[in-house]
């Protein structure tokens, strides 16, 4: 399995942040590995709503489909998903931290079985790729407080 876990802290709130992160339909504005997203069934930030993404790795493009399973507004969201035949479960979780929040990515992904020799390459590929994920979200944040 291919696992992620990372943080930052902003001195934006949590509902603040929570409302500029949590939306898949939104990803491609922060997270410079996705290209575009849209929202394709359901409603905004409700359990069951679907999503695809556009994954950019190089000059390969692959199409994520997503579900959002669990939403605690202002705290956390949960999406599940497959890219291929690889199943990711992906959370941010945004708790406060002095006058700001501490968020939390968390990432677990399960590779196709032939692929899992394979896993200890993929991992170090992923995350870097998580950790520009993470920045991306930094910088989307600080240039939001500016506006």
């Amino acid at each position: 399995m291919i696992r992620f876990t990372g943080s930052l802290k902003v001195d934006q709130a949590p509902d603040v942040v929570f409302a500029l992160l949590s939306d898949m339909a939104e990803l491609h504005q922060w997270n410079p590995n996705v290209t575009g997203s849209h929202q394709t069934a359901g409603e905004r930030l409700e359990p069951g709503s679907r999503y695809e993404s556009t994954i950019a790795r190089g000059p390969i493009r692959m199409t994520a489909r997503s579900e959002l399973v669990a939403v605690e507004p202002g705290r956390k969201v949960t999406y599940e998903g497959s890219i291929g035949r690889f199943w990711s479960v992906d959370s941010l979780t945004f708790e406060p931290s002095g006058e700001g929040t501490l968020i939390t990515f968390h990432n677990e992904t399960t590779t196709p079985i032939l692929l899992r020799p394979l896993v200890p390459l993929m991992n170090a590929a992923f995350q870097g790729q998580a950790r520009k994920a993470v920045e991306g979200a930094r910088q989307y944040l600080v240039n939001r407080s500016s506006d």
